[in-house]
This record gives structure tokens, C-alpha cells and sequence, in this order.
């Protein structure tokens, strides 16, 4: 079973073709060699745009055409309005959109986000390297990506929640916010036109997002989490143990399942195909969880794009919310 590890704080496409600038996606640059990863970065040619990062203002080219990226979110996002990166690092088992995967494969492999390979990030000749801060990262990593080239990287995200101000920077940087925006408003769209839609089922019911800890526990998510926030800007109503708490969750034994007796739906983590992750899978064979009205009820549901990080994943999750609604509104 895949094992889906969750991004550090900080489905297909839907039909209706949210994202269509993603269908022409393009590999913007071959693997070409170069020098060693010291010495001082070579001139940007052509313009440039001077824009914010964790480490002060970076200036960037106005137009990038090889961008390296040094984190799981930002490949997303820029895919999201039609570029793809030159070089990522391998994703989390189970992390890929799926329409996404394809052109994941075509990028070039740099290493892990904590662990770069510097040298086959130079042999990319990328003009420009964007990412954001993640834990565990070498002190002298500004420094020592800023001597190939103009390194942008922002600080990590608040709460997990704020995925789209990371989106929208992202794509920002690469001279796409105004695709991003477009983006934005039209999930916004859709997430309104669900709840108004559905308004009478979410007046009825609660629900849980939930997803097995390491700890032999369970881990209920708060509106402010990866998923969360996609789920309130639909309108619903989170069980009374998550509903208005701060952070990204609250931690559970098996025992206190029991806490989610209100719940009528639980969505629980899957990775990008539907697989259950062995913690979650732990979780819901338990008799504490078997016991709950909504496991009774057989409304139980994996949500495979739980940990939402781009505008990608925030579609497939309101198309997997919508055929849940429609189950509920029969």
C-alpha cells in the first residue's frame, strides 16, 4: 500500500476544464551541461522583475524560461497555469495529480527537497530557481542556489490552508498571476455554486476530515488544513470537535473516536489514486470507528487530493465533494 507522507506546514481534472491552461503542457528545457556550482551566478539577460523572497528582494527574469523548483508545491502550481519545470525534486509517493503525472515524469529529477543535487541542478542551466522554506533545510541553501543562479524562495506556509497565497506567488514569479488569478476566481465560482446548490444537505449534515496518525492515532483536521478550507468555502459544517478550531488538527486515540458522534459524512486521507495509507487504514478498522453514525451509515470516503496544495488539487476535491452531496441529496 503507497504510503503518503503530508506536506510540511506551510481525480482527474474536473471536465468542466477549470484548468485548461494545463492541457499544453511543455518541458521548458533540455538536460545540457555546465560548470560547478560555485562563483557568482551569470547575468540574467533581458528584463527583470524585482520581487520579495524570505531572504530579501530577488531580482528575477521578467520571463523564465528554465525554472528549477526545490519543493512538492510549487511544480504544481506552475502547472497549474501552463509551465513545467525544468527540474523538481521526486515526489512523495502518492502525490501526483494524476493528470499531472506525465509531465511530473518529463521534469528532471534534482534530488529530495532536503537533500539537492546541486550539480544536476546547474547541468539544467535553469535561469531562475523558485521553492519555498520547508523544514529541515541546509542553513547555506539561499547562498549556495543563489551562486548558480537568481534563487527565489519564500517562507513556509502559515497553515497549510493558505496553499492558494503559495499559488498564486508561485505563479507570480514566473510572469502568471494573472492566469493564477483566473484560476482563483473560478474555483471560487464553483465552490459558491456547489453550496448554493447543495445548500439544504449542508444545513443537514456534519462532517470529518480525518487520516490515521504514526502514533497508533487518529488526527481530525481543522478548517484551517490542506482540505479544510476547501470544504468551508463550500459551506460545510465541520463535526463539533474540529468546527472553529485553530491550527491544522486535533489529535485522537481510538478511543476518543467516539467525539465524532455527530458526523454524518468522514472524508479520510488516500493518496492519488484512491490508496489508503496503512495509518488510515489502521484507523478505520477500528471498532471505535465502525461504532460512528456515518460508518453505519455507509457514508464513509477516501479523499485522494486531501493534502491540498494548488489550484489542481482544490478542483478534484470539489468534484469528489460533489458526487458525495449528490449521494447525500437522493
Amino acid at each position: 500500500m503507497p504510503v503518503l507522507t503530508p506536506p510540511p506546514v506551510h481525480d482527474a481534472l474536473d471536465r468542466r476544464g477549470l484548468l485548461t491552461g494545463a492541457a499544453a503542457l511543455g518541458v521548458l528545457a533540455g538536460l545540457t551541461g555546465c560548470g560547478g556550482t560555485t562563483g557568482a551566478p551569470a547575468p540574467t539577460a533581458g528584463p527583470t522583475r524585482r520581487i520579495e523572497g524570505a531572504f530579501g528582494p530577488v531580482d528575477v527574469p521578467a520571463e523564465p524560461r528554465r525554472v528549477v523548483t526545490t519543493d512538492w508545491y510549487t511544480p504544481w502550481a506552475l502547472l497549474d497555469v501552463g509551465v513545467t519545470a525544468a527540474g523538481t525534486p521526486r515526489a512523495n509517493t502518492g502525490g501526483v495529480l494524476p493528470a499531472y503525472q506525465p509531465a511530473y515524469e518529463a521534469m528532471a529529477k534534482i534530488g529530495t527537497t532536503t537533500q539537492l543535487d546541486y550539480e544536476a541542478i546547474v547541468a539544467l542551466e535553469p535561469d531562475l530557481i523558485l521553492g519555498t522554506l520547508v523544514p529541515d533545510l541546509p542553513p547555506d541553501l539561499n547562498e549556495r542556489l543563489g551562486a548558480i543562479t537568481p534563487t527565489l524562495l519564500f517562507e513556509a506556509a502559515r497553515e497549510p490552508g493558505t496553499w492558494q497565497e503559495r499559488a498564486v506567488r508561485a505563479a507570480d514569479a514566473v510572469g502568471r498571476r494573472e492566469a493564477a488569478e483566473e484560476l482563483r476566481a473560478a474555483y471560487e465560482r464553483r465552490a459558491a455554486d456547489l453550496g448554493a446548490r447543495y445548500a439544504d444537505v449542508l444545513g443537514r449534515t456534519r462532517w470529518a476530515l480525518l487520516r490515521g496518525g504514526p502514533q497508533g492515532n487518529a488526527l481530525l483536521d481543522h478548517p484551517a488544513s490542506w482540505s479544510g478550507v476547501v470544504l468551508e468555502r463550500v459551506g460545510v459544517r465541520l463535526a463539533a470537535a474540529a468546527a472553529g478550531k485553530p491550527g491544522v488538527s486535533t489529535p485522537l486515540s481510538f478511543e476518543q473516536l467516539g467525539v465524532l458522534s455527530d458526523c454524518d459524512v468522514v472524508l479520510h486521507l488516500a493518496d492519488a489514486a484512491g490508496g489508503v495509507p496503512a495509518d488510515t487504514q489502521r484507523m478505520l478498522d477500528q471498532p471505535t470507528f465502525r461504532a460512528l453514525r456515518a460508518a453505519r451509515a455507509g457514508h464513509v470516503y477516501p479523499l485522494p487530493n486531501y493534502y491540498v496544495s494548488h489550484y489542481g488539487q482544490a478542483d478534484a476535491v470539489l468534484t469528489a465533494l460533489e458526487a458525495v452531496l449528490g449521494r447525500l441529496a437522493q
